[in-house]
């Protein structure tokens, strides 16, 4: 069976451990991806083919879907030409040239949802057009889904966002790295430290923007002896973090934007403790379960989360964390000290993760999942 994948966005680990689960299943695999900055580079090259769409454009702003029509132009294009059996389509902005691409070959659709569009979109000013607009956008997105052969949603909580669509194959697929501590040889104890054992080392790798809320975690370090804040990425919102850096002083370092993923798991690893925070403002946070909860539990560190959100539902489940309310500066500070003080606490909670990846999160098991939703497209096929 000959499989497209698309995606709209450059850098992407997701979708490329689909495609190489695929590939080394047998499945014959093409990818096409929108390369919006022009850097990405092909992974699992052996494996299977990338496709780029070069089209230059921004990542997570409004004006990107004025781009949009255009990336969806070369996408149908690209689709026509192609011979596949199966498209395999990623969150909105690549579904609707996949359904008509369906339409116009008989092809099966496979329809991934990392987010749902319409909750992307924050509450605040001209809140009654902000509602106009998603509920139009959630009313698409619903509807598309009826086209697709298999659904995949990333958290049972995100059945909610697509409750109303016709829904002919559902499965659940976390959003879970390989087991790169495996791969390193590089397994450690929760209590592992980049540090003096008289320090505790906090550590975060991803976008630095304002509804991370990275300012509050600053504010807190300020406050608490015997901690140091480490943090990795592009920074998106340049002047505040770039001023909250130089606030904290010494308790807080930059490491810039580390070059490969394994660089990112070294310093996961000599971390003590790991954080991620969602603005409750923005819709998706109540249903998000980020890929950063999953690495810290494949690592076997604690995390501190916000509440009000899949994750957090997680963390408790699992006790592998800490939940702090979002913006709450003096919870999040008393979470500091207590795990600053109990070195004995940090190792269970990151022990806890360790094992509920291991169980219930690992991509081993997730991969089985994605491999029986493609399954059932053969049983189709057969039936056909």
């Amino acid at each position: 069976m000959k499989v497209t994948l698309i995606r709209g966005r450059g850098i992407e680990p997701g979708i490329n451990k689909i495609a190489k689960a695929l590939a080394t299943h047998g499945y014959s695999v093409k990818l096409l991806i929108w390369d919006r900055d022009r850097t990405a580079e092909p992974y699992n090259a052996a494996l299977y083919s990338t496709y780029k769409c070069t089209i230059r454009a921004p990542y997570d702003r409004p004006a990107a879907l004025l781009y949009l029509p255009l990336w969806w132009a070369y996408e149908l294009v690209f689709l026509l030409r192609d011979d596949s059996d199966v498209i395999h389509a990623s969150d909105f902005d690549t579904l609707f040239p996949a359904i008509l691409a369906k339409l116009i070959g008989k092809r099966k659709l496979c329809y991934f949802i990392y987010d749902f569009y319409a909750d992307n979109l924050p509450d605040g000013g001209f809140q009654g057009l902000r509602k106009g607009i998603r509920w139009f956008v959630a009313y698409l997105e619903r509807t598309g889904i009826g086209f697709a052969d298999v659904l995949f949603l990333v958290d049972e909580s995100r059945f909610e966002e697509v409750d109303g669509a016709h829904i002919k194959n559902l499965y659940y697929v976390y959003n879970s790295p390989v087991d790169w501590v495996a791969k390193l040889h590089a397994r450690t104890s929760g209590t592992a430290s980049g540090g003096s054992p008289d320090e505790m080392v906090i550590f975060y790798a991803g976008a630095m923007h304002g509804s991370r809320g990275l300012n509050y975690m600053f504010d807190a370090v300020s406050r608490v002896e015997g901690v140091r804040l480490k943090v990795a990425g592009p920074i998106t919102d340049n002047e505040r973090v770039l001023d909250e850096l130089n606030r904290v002083g010494s308790k807080a370092q930059y490491l810039g934007f580390l070059p490969s993923y394994d660089d990112v798991i070294r310093e996961t690893l000599k971390a003590d403790l790991l954080f991620r925070f969602n603005d409750p403002k923005v819709p998706k946070t109540k249903y998000e379960s980020p890929y950063k909860l999953f690495e810290a539990m494949m690592c076997g560190k604690p995390i501190i989360v916000s509440d009000a959100s899949a994750m957090a539902n997680i963390v408790r489940k699992e006790q592998c964390g800490v939940v702090v309310p979002y913006g709450d500066v003096p919870a999040l500070t008393h979470a500091l000290k207590t795990c600053r003080e109990d070195p004995q606490l940090r190792a269970e909670l990151g022990n806890n993760g360790r094992k509920a990846y291991e169980e219930r999160y690992s991509w081993a098991i997730m991969e089985e999942r994605v491999l029986s939703g493609y399954h059932s497209l053969d049983q189709l096929a057969r039936a056909v």
